[in-house]
């Protein structure tokens, strides 16, 4: 089946240009031991790019940039060539429960070629700012769904409705379809919803191929919902659907 990878992250462009970024969350959990998290950058341009990092906290009510180590802080590519950084964050013993986020800047900057003395040639091509969450505390996303159904049409699986994250933080969720017996469940694909988010689950609409010949076959038994939390992978809904 198709699978669905629907990432939602808050990318501020200030002038024209890109930035290649890979993942581009974190959605970990912070206290005890701390986390984790390896970003991959990638060059796609002609030019040898500097690219370089740091962290801010502007108009977060709830931040952990002063738990975070980012290392390293800048790095060099050539074109066509990747490179790596790494994000730990660490929260102090006693802090709140809560989802807490940072934003974390990428400036990359051409560098001037080996026969160029002028400084001028130096240009910041792109500037990039991602917001990242952490938690602490054993909190998980709570689903709430509003006239939410499922139909197949020509092929077509299409979703009618909307769907609600109504819990303590934001999450990924993996949405499967199983029998009435509880068996041979489908995975359908999945979405990521911030704390207090909806969205529309046409999101999860796909055309089927041949490859799901049982779901289009038994379509009337799958009469039941799965949603999961893909991080602790608790089920955070299960009911019949229309």
């Amino acid at each position: 089946m198709k699978n669905i990878f629907i990432l939602f992250f808050l990318l501020t462009f200030n002038i024209f240009g890109y930035v290649n970024i890979n993942p581009v969350t974190f959605d970990k959990k912070i206290d005890g031991k701390g986390e984790m998290q390896e970003y991959t950058l990638y060059n796609p341009t002609q030019n040898t790019l500097k690219y370089q990092l740091y962290l801010t906290d502007e108009e977060i009510e709830k931040s952990m940039k002063n738990w975070i180590e980012i290392f390293p802080t800048t790095v060099t590519l050539k074109p066509g060539r990747s490179g790596k950084f790494k994000i730990f964050v660490k929260a102090p013993k006693g802090a709140p429960k809560g989802e807490y986020l940072v934003t974390v800047g990428v400036k990359e900057i051409a560098l001037p070629k080996l026969n160029s003395i002028d400084v001028s040639s130096v240009q910041i091509l792109t500037h990039l700012k991602m917001d990242l969450a952490g938690y602490i505390g054993d909190l998980i996303p709570k689903i709430f769904l509003k006239d939410f159904s499922v139909t197949l049409n020509d092929d077509n699986l299409n979703f009618h409705g909307l769907i609600a994250n109504v819990g303590e933080r934001r999450g990924t969720l993996d949405f499967y379809l199983i029998e009435n017996n509880r068996k041979n469940p489908i995975y359908i694909g999945n979405l990521r919803l911030l704390k207090n988010e909806k969205i529309k689950a046409s999101k999860l609409n796909q055309k089927l191929t041949k490859y799901d010949k049982d779901l289009i076959k038994n379509f009337s038994k799958y009469s039941t919902l799965i949603v999961k939390d893909s991080l602790s992978k608790k089920v955070l809904y299960e009911g019949k659907i229309k």
